[in-house]
């Protein structure tokens, strides 16, 4: 797959990188990732691609859907009716023996949420909702709980993107390719919640082509997974914006214990994660992936 692609598209990078900047167009390719140029490349050879290479988001062109239209097609024309909408991304894997009722689950999903004003499958294990939010309520959560009622129901294993609330315009399908790039990215990386947004994975995907290339970040990452529970602590005081509290919660520790875990990451590291200078420097070295 790789020689062909190099040979259709010369011009095309295959490195361990997976972001090169926004000029470009960067899929999966068997652990690594290739890169395409803008100017180099159409929006169909990039769905053509993405098809080949993604079995999970293989594109039905032939989808009768206006908004199927609008996000995979064509931006023209634009949906009337609604001002904003979120797009949220859906990729079902089987676990059961039991074949995936499709119309069954999809019509499930949209009557749970009333925010749904429309979802269709994009492949047999992808599928695309939209959201109107005007109010820009979190959902994060409420989604969260409906894809595991359906996961159980189901036999199901889901992951989910939550889009950002975008303009219904000419643009917003170039910013969905670009959400679903970094969901396609996120899931390439072992993807560990089970529903994600732009600013979960914003700063491990947009900062990874510098900070897979410094010296330092890998040796921060290297003494943080040497601490027993190191990695842990990071993520948990980051998710917690350094609370120490909240973060000792969420790890079943006394705070005192979080605190004494706190000062030997210090003495070990050199960094302390009630810093957030420290604390981001901590996470971004953990999310660095080195060859």
């Amino acid at each position: 797959m790789e020689d062909l692609l190099k040979e259709l598209f010369p011009e095309a990078k295959v490195n361990q990188s997976s972001w090169m900047g926004n000029d470009y167009f960067t899929v999966p390719l068997e652990g690594k990732f290739m890169h395409f140029a803008s100017g180099t490349i159409t929006d169909r050879e990039k769905r053509l691609i993405i098809q080949m290479l993604e079995p999970d988001t293989v594109f039905n062109t032939g989808l009768k859907n206006v908004w199927a239209h609008y996000l995979l097609e064509n931006p023209n024309p634009i949906p009337s009716g609604y001002e904003r909408i979120q797009v949220l991304q859906v990729t079902l894997k089987q676990t059961s023996p039991e074949p995936i009722d499709r119309k069954l689950w999809l019509d499930a999903f949209k009557n749970t949420l009333s925010s749904i004003v429309d979802g269709f499958f994009v492949s047999e294990q992808y599928a695309l909702f939209i959201i109107h939010n005007p109010d820009h309520f979190e959902l994060t959560n409420e989604i969260e709980g409906v894809l595991n009622v359906l996961d159980d129901d189901f036999g199901i294993k889901s992951n989910a993107y939550l889009g950002q609330n975008w303009t219904v315009n000419s643009f917003l399908p170039a910013l969905f390719l670009e959400e679903q790039s970094i969901f396609l990215d996120t899931r390439s990386r072992s993807q560990a919640d089970q529903i994600v947004t732009l600013t979960t994975t914003a700063l491990p995907h947009y900062t990874f082509e510098a900070a897979s290339k410094s010296p330092i970040l890998a040796t921060i990452k290297e003494g943080i997974q040497n601490i027993d529970g190191g990695a842990d602590l990071v993520y948990a005081m980051w998710q917690n914006q350094g609370n120490i509290s909240k973060a000792a919660t969420d790890l079943y520790v006394h705070r005192n214990t979080l605190q004494y875990r706190i000062d030997r990451f210090v003495d070990t590291i050199g960094l302390n994660l009630k810093k957030m200078d420290d604390l981001l420097l901590s996470y971004m070295a953990l999310h660095a992936r080195f060859k």
